[in-house]
């Protein structure tokens, strides 16, 4: 229930990013497949996170992996459509299916993480009902292939290094909060924290590592200039994901002090590692529903 809510967490991210671009005096361009966008980014995001598991010494299950991989494939065909709608010009329920071909045609980001989401679909299926034996981590390879297919689509720019940039940032973002919100899905007991999140910790920083540096550089190619992080809409949501993104850091730090060496000398219970995870996720989740807003937001 915890993974789940944050999806709503995330569309209150997406309301803030609304509001900070009108603010900025940004044209409302987020369109009918925001909250797609959403549901889709928050499946693509913890399917990498189970899907990397074993490298912190758990297992998903493979029913949960197919259930998100369901909700992906589903999202991601209604954002499609909705994404026909707004290049068409003409509501969701107006456009006609040789519209919908049209657009596809000229760019489906949405098909692709569609097509990975049924080829996650195809792996559960597999694991469940048959002795074949695909590893976990292909999971974790289709959701970075969706997710960054749509992340360089919606992140165009107009630099040659850009969708490396976007590329690497997002994988970055989705590895961290992915794989925390699956250990929250897939970890239970005090002996699979304590063997599970200190490898977590120690992995993480490598991730802010990378989402740092790509998203300052993004930022600074896109804006141009530091007065344009308060004068337009672009900038102001680039302002609010950096302040998550500070109380993040902050809120991990203090984790690694007391909830890590806790976790590893096999205090606490379950439920008070669920509680601590739930603080750092329901950030997460706000600046992903901002990094949506930002994804549709012209600088």
């Amino acid at each position: 229930m915890l993974v789940v809510a944050c999806v709503p967490v995330m569309a209150v991210g997406l309301v803030a990013a609304r509001l900070s671009g009108a603010a900025g005096g940004a044209a409302d361009t987020a369109g009918a497949g925001s909250l797609p966008a959403v549901v889709t980014l928050a499946a693509a995001v913890l399917l990498i996170g189970l899907g990397t598991l074993p490298a912190l010494g758990a297992a998903p299950s493979p029913m949960a992996v197919g259930v998100v991989g369901g909700v992906w494939a589903a999202a991601s065909l209604v954002a499609a459509w909705a994404r026909a709608a707004d290049q068409v010009g003409v509501g969701v329920g107006e456009v006609a299916l040789g519209q919908f071909s049209e657009v596809m045609r000229h760019g489906a980001p949405d098909l692709v993480a569609a097509t990975c989401a049924l080829a996650v679909i195809g792996w559960a299926c597999a694991d469940l009902i048959t002795d074949t034996s695909v590893p976990v981590q292909s999971v974790a390879v289709l959701g970075g292939v969706g997710l960054v297919a749509v992340a360089i689509s919606a992140h165009p720019g107009t630099h040659a290094v850009m969708p490396v940039l976007v590329a690497v940032h997002a994988l970055a973002a989705a590895w961290w909060c992915g794989t925390l919100a699956a250990l929250v899905l897939s970890v239970r007991g005090r002996s699979g924290w304590a063997r599970s999140l200190p490898r977590f910790s120690e992995l993480a920083p490598w991730a802010v590592l990378a989402l740092v540096p790509t998203g300052v550089v993004s930022a600074i190619i896109e804006l141009g200039s530091v007065s344009s992080l308060f004068t337009t809409g672009y900038g102001l949501i680039v302002v609010g994901k950096s302040v998550g993104l500070g109380l993040l850091v902050a809120i991990a730090a203090r984790h690694r002090r007391r909830w890590v060496p806790d976790a590893a000398r096999h205090r606490g219970t379950e439920n008070q590692a669920i509680r601590r995870a739930a603080t750092q996720l329901a950030v997460m989740a706000v600046v992903l529903g901002l990094a949506v807003g930002l994804s549709v937001t012209a600088p």
